[in-house]
């Protein structure tokens, strides 16, 4: 006759002391018999679904942190930071003109376009005389920083004196991003630090400088 687990319902060998698949005594065999461990399948269940919810929360939080990290490098002060320095590379003033500080537009009229016309201007004739004009640029971001109190209230001091009808009460924030720009072209290169200063204006951020 069929010898079946009360505890599991698997059929069991006539001679069987304890359940071969959860462990139960059988038939007024001792449950304290030396390494045996009795193992409720509900519990199993239970634990079984624990430790996959576990994994599944792990891969959730990895997922997250990775999905942040990207994001927040096109949003914010660095996705600004990539457009200003992907123009930067092109010469497209316009954008530059476009990401600027509001502060610009209370000066003179010309004056934003001249500004980053010259500077830009300036940076990639030194490349092209260092290396040919061919070069490959790049560059690696040293440090991002928020201006101390002091520096913060000695640029808006000095953004006031300039453009006297601009609000400075609209710039919540300065950061400046440390940058070592290089121009590569064959064997030849050459190194450039800068720094882009950017403000966040009414929730938006800006470009405030390039230097």
């Amino acid at each position: 006759m069929a010898k079946f687990c009360g505890n599991c319902g698997t059929q069991l060998e006539d001679n069987a002391k304890i359940c071969g698949k959860c462990g139960t005594p059988l038939d007024g065999a001792s449950a304290n018999i030396p390494g045996l461990k009795v193992t409720d399948p509900e519990k199993q269940k239970k634990m079984k679904k624990t430790v996959k919810s576990v994994v599944v929360l792990a891969v959730l939080v990895v997922v997250a942190v990775i999905t942040f990290n990207v994001v927040s490098q096109y949003t914010g002060y660095n996705g600004l930071l990539r457009k200003v320095m992907t123009a930067y590379e092109k010469y497209d003033i316009d954008t530059l003109i476009s990401v600027s500080s509001d502060m610009y537009f209370y000066g003179e009229e010309d004056w934003v376009e001249y500004y980053f016309e010259y500077n830009v201007g300036d940076d990639l004739d030194s490349f092209e005389s260092s290396v040919g004009h061919s070069y490959k640029l790049s560059y690696e971001v040293n440090e991002i920083y928020t201006l101390s109190e002091r520096k913060l209230d000695e640029m808006l001091s000095e953004i006031e004196y300039t453009y006297a009808d601009f609000d400075v009460d609209t710039i919540e924030k300065i950061v400046v991003a440390d940058l070592t720009v290089t121009a590569k072209q064959g064997s030849k290169s050459v190194n450039q630090d800068m720094n882009i200063v950017m403000s966040k204006e009414d929730g938006k951020w800006k470009l405030l400088y390039i230097q």
